[in-house]
């Protein structure tokens, strides 16, 4: 049998205590997160992308109303502009999914808005959105 091989883990309030080693992992068990160090950051830094060293998601479902040509999703409260937003709409009784345009001009922190002249029959289904900071 292989051996195993553990990482240096702990509480989140430990992590920025100590100054991980260039290529050193480390484990919160609290809020199962995974970092790695530099040798210069305490705590480590996030694994992912984005400004902020990590990528944040947000993700919602809007109700669509009966023949609506658009759907606006707000009250995000985004910490910044978002990178991406990704929405599919859904049928509500299950099956194919439809893909709609968010509208580029319309992408705030506070929410976006989404053409659905192209979407058939909108009552029957609710717009499912992602939004990647």
């Amino acid at each position: 049998m292989a051996q195993k091989i553990q990482l240096r883990r702990g509480l989140e309030t430990q992590r920025t205590s100590i100054t991980p080693d260039v290529g050193e992992a480390l484990f919160t068990t609290d809020n199962k997160q995974l970092f790695v160090g530099d040798g210069a950051t305490a705590g480590g830094v996030l694994i992912g992308g984005g400004t902020s060293n990590y990528v944040q998601k947000y993700r919602g479902t809007q109700a669509i109303a009966s023949g609506a040509e658009n759907v606006t999703v707000s009250g995000l409260a985004l910490p910044s502009l978002p990178a991406q937003v990704l929405v599919t709409m859904r049928k509500a009784t299950g099956g194919l999914n439809l893909f709609a345009t968010v509208r580029n001009d319309s992408i705030t922190t506070g929410g976006f808005t989404v053409d659905l002249s192209a979407a058939t029959d909108a009552a029957t289904y609710q717009l499912d959105y992602l939004v990647i900071l």
